[in-house]
Formats: C-alpha cells, structure tokens, sequence
C-alpha cells in the first residue's frame, strides 16, 4: 500500500490534475501509480512528467540503449516496479527476449553488442557506486556522441530519482 494516497481523477480537487492526467494518458496510454501518487503535488508531477518527457521521448539516446540502461538500473537497485513497465518498452525498442532474460548476468552473455555492454557497465557502475571509472566512460565514448553522452547520464540519473520515489512511496505495482 502506497504512503500517500494515489489521486483520483474523478475526485481530485484541484483542477490541475484531471489536465495533467489527460496529457499524461495521452502521452503514456494510461496513468500509473507513480503519477497518481506524485499527484498529491501536481506541480511536482508537472515538473517529473517534463523529465520523463526528455528521457523517454526526447532524447538522442538510441531506444534500445535507454531501455537497456534503464532495465540495468532497475534490475542493481531492485526496483521490480521499473522492470515490469520497462521490459515491455524495451521489447518495443527492439531489445530481444534473450537479452532481457540476460540482463542479471550480462557481462557472462553473449547477446550484447558493444556498444549496449558498455551502457550495461556505465548503468550497473553508476547505480552501485555513483561513479565510472575511465575505462567504462571511454568505452562508451566509442560508441556515443557527446550529446548522447549527456542523455545517457541523465537518463541513469532520471531512473535513480524515479527508485528515490518508488521505494521510499511504496508505489504499488499497477495490477
């Protein structure tokens, strides 16, 4: 059961949220929990959705190096509720069903390409130790622009903030 309440459309005073549920299913399909719980300060989840927007929508990052980065970060700080929205996404992305299977053991798999092991070391690296070391960061500057670089950190970022709310909110998983 979540800490604070999730915020029903139907019933929410503050006019505010039923425009924010309307974009967001309309850029999302539905509204899920972690909205409905951020709800509670909807300018906060104003600001979240802009973010998630960049990262999910907007970045240069390509599809299937955000997921994989996400699905690697999810998977380090044990946030069930990310691998069960982004495993879908990532398919879509075109990362195959091998490769999810992999993703607790990837450095032992054969079914990443280089430049996805070395978003794989980055995402894992980051999320146990805040930090990379040089050879992690110059093997993804082979494979990446600067700018996707910087979408690749903020992504990494965005999904550590996103655990920082799941966790501590025990946001429950939609059924």
């Amino acid at each position: 059961m979540a800490r604070v309440p999730y915020v029903d459309p139907e019933r929410a005073t503050d006019e505010r949220v039923g425009q924010l549920y309307r974009e967001i299913a309309q850029l999302r399909g539905s509204v899920l929990n972690l909205y409905r719980a951020l709800a509670n300060q909807p300018e906060a989840l104003r600001s979240f959705m802009v973010m998630s927007r960049h990262v999910r929508d907007e970045s240069s990052l390509p599809g299937d190096l955000r997921e994989l980065g996400i699905l690697a970060v999810a998977h380090t700080l044990d946030v069930p509720y990310e691998r069960m929205h982004h495993e879908p996404a990532a398919r879509r992305a075109g990362v195959s069903e091998e490769q999810i299977a992999a993703l607790p053991r990837w450095r032992e798999s054969g079914a990443f390409d280089p430049a996805q092991r070395a978003v794989l070391a980055y995402a894992e690296s980051v999320a146990r130790h805040h930090a990379v070391d040089a050879a992690t960061f110059d093997a993804l500057r082979e494979h990446l622009s600067r700018e996707q670089l910087v979408d690749l950190a903020v992504t990494i970022a965005w999904y550590h903030f996103c655990a920082a709310l799941i966790g501590p909110l025990e946001i429950d998983l939609e059924r």
